[in-house]
């Protein structure tokens, strides 16, 4: 398990890459930026790019976190099973830098800043942040779930547990194996029975049919089936 960790650790890293917030005012997109635009004062507004150097500020937050990810993984490359609680350390000190960081850009955080600065607008203010809406995005979930796994799976290793809980994985492995073969060999009896029952139906209708078309050719008109006509 403990190679394994570099996986949710890696996808952590990439998640940053993807989109992790967008920023409406009345169902208008305005703002949108990725883990690493967030981090490093990179966020597209309106459509056009914005850097730190146009005033975007910097996320040290962010950053932290991702030294904290980057200090991980270099530990799961480079050291052994010894330094898992560093591991842990690492997971856990990023999946708190992200919420701290991420917390600037909530509501409240957008509201205490504009009491603070916009003095006696504060009424503007909040009617101006009740039409914004902050959506947070794919990468930024995928990024705490896959610390919460490294972090996870860093503790079992610690803890001496990585080969109860690998055992219990290949059990459940298994058992979901075996439930798909038989959810599988259900589906195929279905199948098979519902061809058997939609063929009998098509027999049934050609018999139907034959049976109709030999009863219109035993019918002769009145004076052509054999009988001389009645006076």
């Amino acid at each position: 398990m403990w190679k394994w960790i570099r996986i949710p650790k890696g996808i952590a890293l990439l998640a940053f890459l993807l989109p992790w917030m967008t920023v409406s005012c009345s169902n208008q997109k305005i703002a949108e930026a990725s883990g690493f635009g967030l981090a490093f004062g990179s966020i597209k507004t309106m459509g056009r790019a914005s850097s730190s150097g146009d005033g975007a500020a910097m996320n040290l937050w962010l950053i932290l976190a991702l030294l904290a990810i980057v200090g991980g993984l270099v530990l799961l490359f480079t050291r052994g099973r010894e330094t898992a609680k560093l591991v842990l350390g690492t997971s856990a000190a990023a999946l708190l830098l992200i919420l701290i960081g991420t917390w600037r850009y909530s509501k409240d955080a957008i509201a205490a800043e504009a009491a603070k600065n916009g003095g006696g607008n504060g009424g503007l203010d909040q009617a101006a942040l009740s039409m914004i809406q902050i959506d947070w995005h794919f990468g930024y979930w995928l990024a705490l779930l896959a610390l919460i796994a490294a972090g996870v799976m860093a503790w079992l290793v610690m803890s001496g547990k990585e080969a109860e809980a690998e055992a219990k994985m290949r059990s459940l492995a298994a058992d979901a194996a075996d439930a798909a073969k038989v959810a599988a060999a259900k589906a195929g009896d279905a199948a098979r029975d519902a061809a058997a029952k939609a063929n009998d139906a098509i027999d049934a209708a050609k018999d139907a049919s034959k049976d109709r078309a030999g009863d219109d050719a035993g019918a002769a008109p009145d004076g052509k089936d054999g009988d001389p006509p009645k006076p």
